[in-house]
């Protein structure tokens, strides 16, 4: 389904939902990708977007990111985190091939920049956003690029 507020009536858990104080322990998180999700396709009304994820299938090791952004040439993984941690592999393995070194994370926490790096080694910049800019995430990617250059 599209509408979380949709999937959440069906599994007849709305009244649930509503009493939580904290949604990131929702079904182990899940809802919160779904949600930020539904926040960037509520943008189709004004804009192209659509919204993309990247699969790495590989024997005995998988990898995804939970939505891709395009922007001008590149390919900006935004990782859904529920709560204020939690691992960043997919998003290092990806950033590990990409031509590029930015890497955005809509996570339970306050917004900043921070200077990372990739067990691999590879440096690169992540843009670590709040729940509640989901929807301002095209116009922060670009704000983010054009104001933070790293080479890589």
């Amino acid at each position: 389904m599209l509408d979380t507020g949709m999937v959440n009536y069906t599994l007849g858990i709305q009244v649930q939902m509503l009493a939580m104080e904290e949604l990131n322990t929702a079904y182990k998180g899940a809802v919160i990708p779904h949600w930020v999700t539904q926040e960037l396709i509520s943008l189709n009304t004004i804009s192209n977007l659509k919204p993309n994820f990247w699969v790495r299938d590989k024997k005995q090791s998988e990898a995804g990111i939970d939505l891709i952004f395009s922007y001008k040439e590149k390919t900006i993984p935004i990782e859904i985190k529920s709560g204020a941690t939690g691992s960043l592999k997919s998003l290092h393995q990806f950033i590990d091939v990409s031509e590029h070194a930015y890497a955005v994370r809509v996570y339970g926490g306050e917004f900043k920049i921070e200077n990372a790096v990739t067990p691999k080694g590879k440096p690169y910049l992540l843009m670590n956003m709040p729940y509640y800019l989901a929807t301002k995430i095209p116009d922060y990617i670009k704000w983010f690029i054009e104001n933070n250059k790293v080479k890589i």
